[in-house]
């Protein structure tokens, strides 16, 4: 645990006295706080510092700008990657440089989620996406086509009795992107970490064709235009729906319903799956903060190590990043696996202020062509538009 301590110690003795004797941590979860403080009780007798965490849970990152642009706030942030973008272009983020030993235990899907213009600005120590969970009493086997799951939707749906085969947010482009990604559409080019957001692949043959599929599955009776997320929980909830595409986030209310379900890969759609966006949660240090040396070892040597990981996903189980600890979990955990698998297949959601500008212009987009009011074509192309207009990028 404690690898780089008398590294670490060496360099503490130039630094000035009134910056060793506290570190603050901000963090808008309660469980994690919990977990942050079991573990830091070793590192406070290793280095003599207080660490003392905080739960803010009413706007943390407008909190955290407000407060670093100042250079004031806590040393660390213990938030999602998506803000990576924005905070890193703004300076108030400290660039990373990891050692191997630590670098190389971390899935690199969660890397790249946490990489803004090449350079590394977080430890991220969770990571989640969506996948395939199914009713097992509905559907005792999981499809792995979409082919096959239009066939169970329809021998299972049956709208007098008010019980579906399939039903999802499928006018929120957070859940439907996956059917966009499957046949090579994207939001913005990336290539080696490095996003060009002049790029957009939103209205390409790949999401056209996507988009189609999905208006299909409105078309042909498996789910009503007007569906969403509340819906698709309800019936759930209920045991009236046989599948539905959801996070790790929605399997609490499920155990308290007590339905006995299982999580699954996405199907594949014409030979290519469906890749969902992946969200990661990590450790950011403040780049003004005066215990950067300390922040990064209590990091490094305290909450990445196996023994971190498994105290933050003891109090808080999402999937974790660390690859020995999957290895210690996944061993029995099939719904885990199953979600590990849909992350490692799937995409980092855009770290870039320029994602802003896509939510909605995109479900415009997709209530237009689900409900028949437009083809994809001309629905995307127009969206398209609107990005760029938004990004006020000429064409």
């Amino acid at each position: 645990m404690k690898s780089l301590l008398f590294v670490t110690i060496f360099l503490l003795i130039s630094m000035p006295t009134q910056a060793q004797n506290e570190i603050t941590i901000w963090t808008s979860s309660e469980n994690i706080k919990k977990a942050l403080d079991n573990i830091t009780g070793e590192f406070e007798k290793d280095f003599k510092t207080k660490v003392v965490v905080t739960v803010l849970s009413k706007d943390l990152t407008v909190q955290f700008k407000t407060a670093a642009i100042t250079s004031k706030g806590p040393d660390i942030l213990v938030w999602a990657h998506d803000v990576i973008g924005e905070l890193a272009y703004s300076g108030l983020i400290e660039p990373l440089s990891p050692p191997s030993i630590i670098k190389n235990k971390i899935l690199e899907v969660a890397l790249d989620a946490f990489t803004f213009r090449g350079r590394l600005y977080g430890y991220p120590y969770d990571l989640e996406a969506v996948g395939l969970i199914y009713n097992k009493k509905l559907v005792p086997n999981p499809p792995e086509t979409m082919e096959e799951l239009k066939r169970i939707a329809k021998e299972i749906t049956n709208k007098d009795k008010q019980i579906y085969g399939f039903l999802y947010d499928i006018g929120n482009f957070f859940f439907t992107f996956p059917f966009f990604s499957a046949g090579g559409g994207y939001i913005f080019k990336t290539d080696n970490n490095v996003t060009n957001v002049h790029d957009i692949g939103l209205s390409n043959d790949g999401s056209i064709k996507g988009s189609k599929y999905l208006y299909s599955l409105v078309s042909e009776g498996i789910i009503p235009s007007s569906t969403d997320y509340g819906i698709a929980s309800n019936f759930m909830k209920k045991g009236q729906l046989g599948m539905t595409i959801n996070g790790p986030w929605a399997l609490g209310e499920l155990k308290q319903a007590k339905i006995d379900f299982g999580v699954a890969p996405l199907p594949k759609l014409d030979g290519n799956r469906l890749r969902p966006f992946v969200g990661t949660h990590g450790f950011i240090i403040r780049r003004s903060s005066k215990n950067k040396i300390l922040a990064k070892e209590l990091i490094e040597g305290y909450f990445m190590t196996k023994q971190g990981i498994h105290s933050l996903y003891k109090e808080d189980p999402r999937c974790p990043t660390h690859k020995d600890v999957l290895n210690d979990l996944t061993k029995d955990d099939h719904i885990l696996n199953a979600f590990l698998e849909n992350a490692k297949n799937g995409i980092p959601m855009p770290n870039v202020p320029e994602m802003s500008a896509i939510w909605d212009s995109m479900n415009s987009a997709l209530k237009l062509i689900i409900s028949g009011q437009s083809t994809s074509e001309n629905a995307l192309n127009q969206a398209h538009k609107q990005i760029m207009s938004s990004l006020k990028i000429e064409e």
